[in-house]
């Protein structure tokens, strides 16, 4: 029933303003994919667990919109309240903006906190809520949160350019350039991975991301930076200073974009910025919006980042080698569930000696929980391994030399035939992209139909994106380019991607297998610029399920040569019955 109180503490103080509705994002006031304890309010009013969810609390009824990833999920944990899920992108399931439309009467008020709501939300309500009021100034989840966490202190650590291959100034540099071409006085940064990206930073205020919570304004001549200054060693801030960064507390941002003059042109990321930083700028100042500089910088690596990820992928291999032995053997003794088990890779992944933590929770599911795409085990309800059926393990690490998101689906014995189909086509469609070649500047929506094809085919589909860019000891879902519908990123010479299909069969079975690769050049000629993706991951893709008949020549020889190359490239670091399991697993079909 706690559930339920809080939701009847909040709808006390919403009478008090007559707010008809009350929307709780899963946001800070970074608008960050991952968030700090202390910002998920979401979590906290409806007991829903997931990275990605909106709640709306009305006088009558309380809901949560989440995606095809977390219905199962969301379907379990709602039941502690009286909340309704309402799953995005089903036929039939009015989205909230409809939903607002249809429920709150006119001049209606709809409430949320202008510190946790960015400025495109914003918009995207006041264009499709008539003459409906909003209002940003109330923040009812702090009033009602009796035993919040703190928010985090973690220290700041320089990013050495040995890792970067590009220092502070170089991109500083670079910023300017664009800044002096669309006239822009300032720009302001918001989003905590592109000022650490910026900076040559690194912070840990939120578990699994290499970030510290800061606001940056640049200008022409200017760098100040906006942070809880108890974060800063003298190492760091003579670091920060040595380079031109002016340091403020995490509040001056206010004071900073308030003296910004009514002549000056300042250029901001309307996903990136909250509704209380836009409102702070004053009203004659002119604005121009669109995504960050930074983030379309740091989405195209170095070649000093993309020599060191592979360092990473190495390290990550060799762990992930031993790990799956160890998990192999131990199914057969039934002694093993699916949180031992990601307890034991994470402390097999810290023998390494650059090893930071984790790049986001570590998936571990057996059976019928693999079909579950974001499940995490607990310590109540850990399904037992066995030594048949398959097991997906979806984990990641953040290194010095860098990030890593790796997805193995791995069977432990006896499948039946479905199992080794799903398994098949899922293998199909992640050849599909490997062996690829495809224009400069090709979108991920198409690149997302051509790693469908072997499933659409076969009258089959997933519901998450094919893939995501992956930061480098920042965040593990780095856009702006994405593998998915719709998407119209441009896909170019060094960027980094996650490539990862699916299928998921609720009460039975999931696979997954996602290997990170990067856009590289393939060849030229009097068409233009074709690129193709090399792999930047390096694990034995499991052969076992695999139904031979259904793989084309070059999908078994790509297979082949790529568990060929992964020996090669990890048996120098194993040893003993791991070097074993590292040969068998990298046989060829």
């Amino acid at each position: 029933m706690i559930i339920n109180d809080r939701i009847e503490k909040l709808r006390k103080l919403m009478k008090d303003r007559n707010i008809d509705a009350y929307i709780v994002p899963t946001s800070d006031p970074h608008q960050s994919e991952y968030i700090s304890d202390y910002y998920k309010t979401r979590e906290f009013i409806s007991g829903f667990t997931g990275s990605s969810g909106t709640a709306l609390i009305t006088m009558d009824e309380a809901l949560l919109w989440t995606d095809s990833r977390y219905f199962l999920q969301a379907s379990e944990e709602l039941k502690a309240g009286s909340f309704k899920l309402m799953k995005m992108g089903v036929e039939g399931v009015p989205t909230l903006l409809e939903y607002l439309d249809e429920n709150v009467s006119e001049f209606g008020k709809i409430a949320f906190d202008g510190n946790t709501y960015s400025v495109k939300g914003y918009k995207d309500l006041s264009e499709n809520i008539g003459s409906r009021i909003l209002v940003s100034d109330v923040d009812y989840i702090s009033d009602i949160w009796e035993d919040r966490p703190d928010l985090p202190k973690e220290p700041v650590w320089i990013m050495q350019e040995e890792y970067t291959g590009e220092s502070l100034e170089d991109r500083l540099i670079r910023i300017r350039e664009v800044m002096e071409e669309n006239a822009y006085d300032y720009i302001f940064l918001g989003a905590p991975e592109d000022i650490c990206y910026l900076l040559n930073i690194r912070g840990n205020d939120v578990e699994y991301n290499q970030v510290v919570l800061s606001y940056v304004l640049i200008g022409k001549d200017s760098l100040d930076l906006c942070i809880d200054e108890d974060k800063l060693s003298d190492e760091v801030r003579n670091y920060l200073e040595d380079k031109g960064v002016k340091i403020h507390s995490y509040q001056g941002i206010y004071r900073l974009l308030s003296n910004i003059s009514g002549k000056s042109r300042i250029f901001l990321d309307p996903e990136r910025t909250n509704v209380s930083i836009y409102d702070a700028i004053n009203s004659n100042v002119k604005i121009s919006q669109g995504v960050n500089i930074t983030t379309w910088m740091k989405a195209i690596k170095t070649d000093k980042e993309i020599e060191n990820v592979k360092k990473a992928y190495i390290k990550d291999g060799v762990a992930l080698v031993k790990f799956f032995n160890w998990l192999e053997v131990g199914a057969k003794t039934g002694s093993l569930n699916e949180l031992l088990a990601s307890k034991k890779l994470h402390d097999m992944r810290s023998e390494e000696e650059t090893f930071i933590e984790e790049s986001f929770e570590t998936i571990a599911g057996y059976k019928e929980n693999a079909a579950i795409v974001h499940y995490a085990p607990k310590a109540s309800g850990s399904k037992t391994i066995r030594d048949r059926g398959l097991i997906l393990v979806d984990s990641g690490a953040h290194y010095k030399e860098g990030t890593t998101d790796i997805t193995r689906t791995i069977a432990l014995g006896d499948l039946n035939e479905s199992e080794k189909i799903d398994y098949t086509l899922v293998l199909k469609s992640f050849l599909s992209l490997f062996l690829a070649r495809f224009k400069d500047k090709t979108t991920g929506a198409r690149l997302d139909a051509i790693a469908k094809y072997p499933l659409w085919k076969a009258g089959k589909d997933f519901f998450h994106g094919t893939g995501h860019g992956v930061g480098f000891v920042l965040t593990v879902h780095e856009g702006p380019q994405r593998i998915a519908n719709g998407d119209k990123c441009e896909f170019v010479e060094n960027m980094t991607t996650s490539i990862e299909p699916g299928l998921y069969i609720e009460g039975s079975h999931g696979v997954r297998i996602e290997n990170e690769a990067y856009v590289k050049r393939a060849f030229e000629n009097e068409f233009g610029k074709f690129n193709q993706f090399e792999t930047l991951t390096y694990l034995p893709i499991d052969t076992r399920p695999v139904k031979v008949e259904m793989l084309t020549r070059d999908e078994i020889e790509w297979l082949n040569n790529y568990n060929k190359e992964t020996y090669e490239k990890l048996s120098p670091y194993l040893e003993g019955e791991n070097l074993e399991y590292l040969k068998e697993s990298c046989k060829e079909i």
